[in-house]
């Protein structure tokens, strides 16, 4: 079974490989915060001669990672960070989000991500839709309409592609690098080969009654997973002229946390909530994912505990994200 996932895709825009953050796994999480502390310990040590965008942070796209990172960016800026760095003052930090198209959140109901938008305004978040990046490196990001915003700590999450395992196999992949899968997961011409989650492509009937890909999130390739692990189990005690039944993806709906007391949730021909609600609803949803009742006690405590006192978890720099800046 193959589930190598997805990795960061940069659409050729130049400087981004070089100079921009991808967040695919927990490694580049680190690398992230890392890097964010040391350039506000940096800001603060050089003081009025820290460099222009030392402490910005530009995300780019608009969509669930990027509305998210953006609101906890803005969150981490506003409380915590503001308590750690006393001497940086009004000069404290700035969150800009680039989004190509002409709204947040594409995926979601257009009202959504218009709440979305002014939810992260409010959060002084300068949010910019209909706008390209055309180049980043290590001090800017250059605009398509040739602007520029200084920044140091850079955030792409305008897409992804598929692993590049998928091109090393020699096999049909779609025009974004996804594996060919038959209607059973199946790679064609090997029926002993599955293939699931954002490395697999399989034309669908959706819930909502469209016809696409199985979509590149969490839920296809745990669906995906639990599919294969029964078929396999199946074909061992059936022989392998068993014919399973084809895999269907069920769309359980969406959501995206913005900040405190935010979220908008979309459900599949459902009600689309927002605010205080939405934000509820997200909170209940990962904490009956958790496995075991120690595991969600656990978080329950640290979240009353964060939201109580407006702190986030240890700031530690444990990682190294690039080669010091003397």
């Amino acid at each position: 079974m193959l589930a190598a996932g997805a990795v960061t895709a940069d659409f050729g825009v130049p400087g981004v490989a070089q100079h921009a953050f991808g967040l695919k796994s927990a490694a580049e999480a680190l690398d992230i915060r890392s890097h964010v502390l040391r350039s506000f310990e940096r800001a603060e040590r050089l003081g009025s001669e820290a460099p222009d965008g030392l402490t910005t942070i530009v995300i780019v796209g608009g969509g669930p990672t990027g509305v998210e990172m953006a609101g906890g960016f803005a969150e981490l800026i506003d409380r915590p960070l503001r308590r750690d760095f006393p001497g940086l003052g009004p000069n404290l930090g700035r969150v800009v989000l680039v989004e190509g198209q002409d709204r947040l959140l594409a995926s979601f109901a257009p009202r959504l991500g218009e709440h979305a938008r002014r939810r992260l305004e409010k959060m002084n978040v300068d949010v910019r839709l209909s706008t390209q990046v055309a180049e980043v490196t290590a001090d800017q990001v250059r605009l398509g309409d040739n602007t520029t915003v200084d920044a140091e700590t850079v955030v792409w999450a305008a897409g992804v592609k598929a692993s590049p395992l998928a091109a090393a196999l020699g096999v049909d992949t779609t025009k974004g690098g996804r594996v060919v899968v038959d209607e059973q997961l199946r790679l064609p011409g090997h029926p002993d080969v599955f293939v699931i989650g954002d490395l697999a492509a399989q034309q669908v009937d959706m819930s909502v009654g469209d016809s696409e890909l199985v979509p590149q999130v969490a839920p296809g390739a745990m669906q995906g997973g639990e599919y294969v692990a029964a078929r396999i189990s199946e074909a061992v005690d059936g022989g392998r002229a068993y014919q399973p039944e084809p895999f269907k993806y069920r769309d359980k709906g969406s959501m995206a946390t913005i900040g405190r007391n935010a979220a908008v949730v979309e459900l599949p021909r459902g009600p689309k909530i927002t605010g205080f609600p939405g934000w509820v609803a997200w909170l209940a949803l990962h904490l009956v994912m958790l496995i075991g009742f120690r595991n969600r006690a656990n978080v329950l405590v640290n979240w009353a505990w964060s939201y109580l006192t407006y702190d986030r978890a240890s700031r530690l720099i444990v990682e190294p994200d690039r080669p010091p800046v003397l």
